[in-house]
């Protein structure tokens, strides 16, 4: 579970940090960069069903945020979410250090599924790793603003939910709201990769503790061995 929240994590900073660099530099179209890099980076099709910018409020909203399940897999998205809603902090931002008063991630939904030659995530962090090595190894790549530091006030969770499928075995998880705060701000900014760890260790924790909640056995009928062994692919 934490190799998937620090995957898409990392896409998703690195996503937020292209709107906010175009808030700074009136760059390019955000959607098309997302959709560009997201893409040549997961080896998949990543897609955004649109992007609203309120320069002047210093807002903006990544909205339909999808990245398909790579070739060998099932049909669907791996990961998805309804919206990442960014309010930047202008005054305390530049081209190398990125302010965010607030992002709101709301309802992810993530796929996290077993093939015959490994998970959807080994795929995607496979190819990853290889679009890193391209760029000589950048922790976002792709980017005008991906050199810079980011710092966020705040970092919100609306819910979402988590699916495992392990052969015929299936959990579906509810997840609750989760907020982060100050992140990257003692060490006055952090880049996307490093923040990024520092959530999948807290959303990681998050989906263990709510899995050990859940009752697993009498939603699935599971015996006690295969229900640690679901449990297993949100821990591990």
């Amino acid at each position: 579970m934490r190799a998937i929240v620090g995957i898409l994590f990392v896409l998703v900073l690195a996503f937020v940090g292209v709107v906010a660099f175009v808030f700074l530099n009136a760059g390019s179209i955000v959607e098309r960069v997302i959709e560009k890099v997201g893409t040549e980076a997961t080896g998949t099709t990543v897609a955004v069903q649109s992007v609203d910018l309120e320069i002047v409020q210093g807002r903006a909203a990544i909205n339909g945020f999808t990245v398909d399940n790579p070739q060998g897999f099932s049909n669907g998205d791996v990961f998805s979410l309804d919206q990442i809603s960014v309010v930047i902090d202008p005054d305390n931002s530049s081209g190398d250090l990125i302010t965010l008063t607030e992002v709101i991630i709301d309802n992810p939904q993530v796929l996290y599924e077993f093939g015959e030659g490994g998970t959807n995530i080994d795929a995607i962090r496979d190819n990853i790793q290889a679009y890193q090595r391209g760029l000589g190894g950048g922790a976002s790549g792709g980017s005008d603003g991906d050199g810079a530091k980011i710092i966020i006030d705040r970092l919100r969770f609306t819910g979402g939910s988590v699916t495992a499928t392990a052969g015929n075995e299936q959990v579906n998880v509810d997840l609750p709201p989760l907020t982060l705060t100050n992140l990257g701000r003692a060490s006055g900014g952090e880049t996307a990769g490093e923040i990024a760890a520092q959530v999948g260790e807290r959303f990681t924790r998050h989906v263990t503790e709510t899995v050990a909640r859940s009752e697993v056995e009498r939603q699935l009928g599971l015996d006690s061995s295969v229900v640690d062994r679901v449990r297993d692919l949100f821990g591990n």
